[in-house]
Order: structure tokens, then sequence, then C-alpha cells
């Protein structure tokens, strides 16, 4: 009699710990799930910003260059037309 309620308890233990493993290896896989999204969200975020620096990169070439400054006086000011020489 005294040996069945030792294996009856721990059959029930074993069980009670199993259930437990089970919950907690869910909630990992749930949290490695969450984990993977984020990384890919992050992952996108990070190649536009990758991408507007480059855009700002160029675009910053460009109005410190003479061609931008060409450009403006033309389309802005009226200082001639495209093709056009001016000669002093």
């Amino acid at each position: 009699m005294r040996k069945e309620k030792v294996v009856k308890l721990i059959s029930i233990i074993c069980a009670v710990l199993t259930f437990a493993l089970v919950c907690v290896l869910v909630f990992q896989f749930v949290k490695i799930s969450n984990l993977k999204k984020k990384e890919q969200e992050l992952s996108s975020s990070l190649k536009t910003l990758e991408q507007q620096i480059v855009d700002y990169t160029n675009q910053s070439d460009y109005m410190n260059s003479a061609e931008f400054l060409e450009d403006y006086a033309r389309e802005v000011l009226g200082w001639g037309k495209d093709n056009e020489m001016y000669f002093k």
C-alpha cells in the first residue's frame, strides 16, 4: 500500500511537471515567433533607411554641383534656356 502511494505521487508529480514544461515550451515558441516577426520588421526598416541615406547623399551631391546652380539659374531665375550659351 505504501508503494502504491509513492508510485501515484511520482506519477502526479511527473504529469504536473510535464504540463508545466509543455506550457513553457509553447510560450517560448510564441516568443520566438514574435522575435522573428520583429526582426523582419527591423530588417525592412533598415533597408528603407539605407535607401533614404543613398537618396539624400545623391541629392546633396547634386545640390553641391555646378549643374544644380545652372539648373536653378535656368529654371527659377530664368537666366537662359537649355542648350543656350551666353558669352561675355
